[in-house]
């Protein structure tokens, strides 16, 4: 079974992605904490990454850099805006 972990802050997506891709097949792991992804990553072995980029006090971009030094599990990023920017 391939397993997706899901870095997510807001809890009712992070539970909805997470009831989608098990009712499909996957094993997830939602994270809770954000302050160190990379290790999570390196601890769990997921085979894909959802990745928001507005995480609270790290930066998704800056967690990105820092799996690719030393991981090329692939990632997606999951992100949303609050307001329309033209």
């Amino acid at each position: 079974m391939k397993k997706i972990m899901i870095a997510e802050d807001n809890e009712a997506l992070a539970r909805e992605l997470k009831i989608f891709l098990q009712s499909n097949g996957y094993e997830c792991i939602c994270l809770e904490r954000f302050d160190r992804v990379p290790e999570d990553v390196a601890d769990n072995s997921p085979d894909l990454l959802l990745l928001d980029l507005g995480l609270p006090g790290t930066d998704g971009h800056y967690i990105c850099r820092q799996l690719r030094k030393s991981s090329d599990i692939p990632i997606i990023i999951i992100t949303s805006r609050n307001s329309n920017d033209s």
